[in-house]
């Protein structure tokens, strides 16, 4: 008896269609297709969820005779999802689809219990496997369906399974499982410029194939279940021979092949050439009393109580005819050998590249200073710079009657710096009294022993607005090799899922990427644009030409334009280059230091230190350390490395804002409402006074509030 309706899945509805017409020996005019399942793809269109279609066939009184082929039941391929669901679930989705299979996992428990004879229960019906053997029960009115993994032989009556095919229990089904024995591997890989061998072994396999036993099933999909045990029967000779087919004799490691052979699997290095010991460049030796090598840290930074700023830094001098340096000769390195017995040489050394001022003088290796004063030294790479700096002493205050004071070296005045007066030295500053509505800059540190009111202060060598855009450059780096790598991840799937699409415009992937993942990228870029277009006069050309493509790859960038990936690569590389070229290292040793300042702004290449009631309404920023005594009241305060704080904000409320790079870390003794902590770009604003802060980011790039 011909069954008249059957359930069939394929790869695609015509294929579903075609093999029930195979099956129910009839044609599409004689049957209802009912589709139950469309062909889709899963996430990111990797893999396919098949087809499955209902068929039916016409009674012969119902049929109407029409021509009809497969080619007019519409596909129900689908189209690939649009480009912008697409990156949502690129960007959203962390889910592990299955295969689109259902699937039901019994329990042992739940399983019928065949025992070692065939079940032939007339009420069942279906087909199932139990102890390896293919069992088949039809009924009177239905035949049921198998079905096997390509890479699994049944034999049917002695023909080989190709297709879906109707069984009944009369059909001698035979599997032929064959186990499979893969041997194990290895390989060797020359390394690090020939100075390394390593050992890598793939463990061998021992497959034994078992099927999988079901449940009775109308249409059954044979799978083989594979036991694999692995084993090693690699010798220790077998590695010794082929290292000698590299030429490798040289700096073998026994020890490490017989550890490798035993662990069985992994990477291990088993040669080693002989590294060249390297040499040491030139450098100087500082013989002046009391000078002080900048070491990076502050010992007692973490524990602000212990730290006493009072006593400022000792202005060093030396006289005439003092040695001031001494220069040491670089040292040559001894070369090695790779593991071919070819020499490698090691890194080239420098000497030390010695300029001197009109201060000082080199004899042989030696720096005398031939003036009294305060001995300059200054490192930039092989370059040293060496002078002994006059020191301009002005008695009384800094008024309409002195003039502005600018000066090539230190400068100290006993008396006051009076209001719209400006202080210049490019070395240090030292003021007896108050500064008042007043500008003043120094190259190095700059001590004032009374108050500050509405006044400028800076100290150190850089310019205020760059200081200000290097961590705004800093973080669109970050973003940008963010982006480049979704990029170019996206695309990768792209091409893998749809060969044959067509190129996605970068711009329009772009757009996507910064409305769907990437939103604070825009206010950072719209940021640094602001600040270099308000500043256009005093920044160099580089600047606008960043701010220019910035803008027309990110701002205003619209779904047809045309922008290339390697274009795009290049402009990262170009702006982590002028990262590169202006960031400047924090100076540990350059300092301002005031025992109180209002209304004012102050900035430092280094540390600014508070040593006395505090700061109110102050604008401050450190590239290292800013350390307050006393309150502070209102104000933006922002460093590069750690802010150390006693009272923070106001009991009548008022916004105080404290902000650190994400490896930077805030000290407060006490916080009061309203007060705003930053590190990174996490934020907390305190609701409440609250003691004992220490912020910082965990390792988890969470806000971390206490110790």
């Amino acid at each position: 008896m011909l069954q008249n309706s059957i359930n069939i899945k394929a790869e695609t509805i015509e294929e579903a269609v075609q093999t029930a017409l195979n099956i129910l020996k009839c044609s599409i005019e004689d049957i209802n297709v009912e589709v139950i399942q469309s062909p889709s793809k899963s996430l990111f269109g990797l893999r396919k969820l098949p087809a499955e279609v209902k068929i039916t066939r016409i009674s012969s009184d119902s049929i109407v005779k029409k021509t009809t082929s497969l080619e007019d039941i519409p596909s129900f391929e689908g189209v690939d999802e649009n480009l912008e669901e697409f990156i949502e679930d690129f960007l959203d989705s962390q889910l592990v689809e299955d295969d689109g299979e259902k699937q039901i996992n019994f329990k042992l428990d739940q399983k019928p219990k065949f025992g070692n004879s065939v079940h032939t229960d007339k009420r069942l019906f279906g087909v199932w496997i139990q102890n390896n053997k293919v069992i088949v029960q039809e009924s009177a009115q239905r035949l049921p369906i198998i079905e096997a993994d390509k890479n699994l032989k049944v034999l049917v009556n002695g023909q080989k399974l190709t297709k879906p095919q109707l069984v009944t229990s009369k059909d001698k089904i035979i599997v032929e499982l064959e186990g499979e024995v893969i041997p194990s591997s290895f390989w060797i890989e020359v390394k690090d410029n020939n100075m390394m061998a390593t050992l890598s072994i793939n463990p061998g396999k021992n497959i034994i194939r078992n099927l999988e036993e079901t449940e009775p099933q109308e249409h059954l999909f044979i799978r083989a279940q594979e036991n694999i045990t692995y084993f090693t029967d690699i010798s220790i000779e077998d590695v010794l021979t082929q290292l000698k087919s590299l030429k490798i004799e040289n700096g073998i490691i026994h020890s490490a092949i017989h550890e490798a052979l035993n662990n069985g699997e992994g990477e291990a290095i088993i040669a080693k050439g002989t590294y060249p010991v390297e040499g040491l460049n030139g450098d100087i030796e500082i013989l002046v009393e009391g000078w002080l090598e900048d070491k990076g840290e502050d010992d007692n930074s973490d524990k602000l109580e212990k730290v006493d700023y009072r006593e400022g830094q000792t202005i060093l001098s030396v006289e005439v005819g003092e040695v001031i340096a001494k220069k040491i000769p670089s040292i040559l390195g001894k070369p090695g050998k790779d593991l071919f017995d070819k020499p490698v040489p090691p890194k080239p050394v420098s000497d030390v590249i010695i300029k001197v001022g009109k201060g000082a003088v080199q004899k042989d290796d030696q720096i005398v200073a031939i003036a009294t004063g305060r001995p300059f030294i200054e490192s930039r790479g092989k370059l040293v710079k060496m002078d002994v700096i006059k020191e301009y002493v002005h008695n009384g205050d800094v008024g309409l009657e002195s003039g502005n004071i600018r000066f090539p070296g230190d400068v100290r005045i006993t008396g006051n710096v009076l209001d719209s007066m400006a202080v210049d030295a490019e070395g240090r500053i030292y003021i007896n009294g108050t500064v008042n509505r007043s500008i003043v800059q120094s190259n190095y540190s700059m001590k004032i022993e009374q108050n500050v009111f509405s006044c400028e202060l800076s100290a150190g060598k850089i310019n205020h607005v760059i200081a200000s855009l290097i961590p705004i450059l800093s973080e669109i780096l970050t973003y940008s090799n963010h982006i480049l790598a979704a990029i170019n991840q996206i695309l990768m799937v792209r091409r893998e899922s749809n060969p044959k699409e067509e190129t996605i415009k970068l711009s329009y992937l772009i757009r996507l990427l910064l409305e769907k993942k990437y939103m604070d990228f825009s206010e950072l870029t719209k940021k640094l644009i602001t600040i270099i277009n308000n500043n256009e006069n005093s920044l160099d050309e580089d600047w606008k030409s960043l701010s220019n493509t910035l803008n027309k790859h990110f701002i205003n960038v619209s779904k047809d334009q045309n922008i290339q990936l390697q274009t795009l690569e290049q402009f990262i590389n170009w702006m982590q280059e002028m990262y590169e070229t202006y960031y400047l290292a924090p100076e540990p040793r350059v300092a301002i230091e005031v025992p109180y300042a209002i209304n004012s702004t102050l900035y430092s290449s280094g540390n600014v230190h508070i040593i006395g009631q505090g700061v109110y309404h102050c604008n401050i920023q450190a590239d290292y350390n800013i350390i307050v005594k006393g309150v502070c009241r209102g104000g933006n305060l922002s460093a590069g490395n750690e802010i150390f704080l006693d009272d923070v904000g106001s009991e009548n409320g008022g916004k105080t804002t404290i902000q650190v790079p994400s490896n930077g870390k805030v000290h407060i003794n006490y916080a009061h409402a309203d007060t705003v902590i930053q590190v990174g770009r996490r934020i907390h604003t305190f609701k409440v006074g609250t003691p004992n802060i220490v912020a910082s980011l965990d390792i988890n790039g969470n806000l971390s509030l206490y110790r």
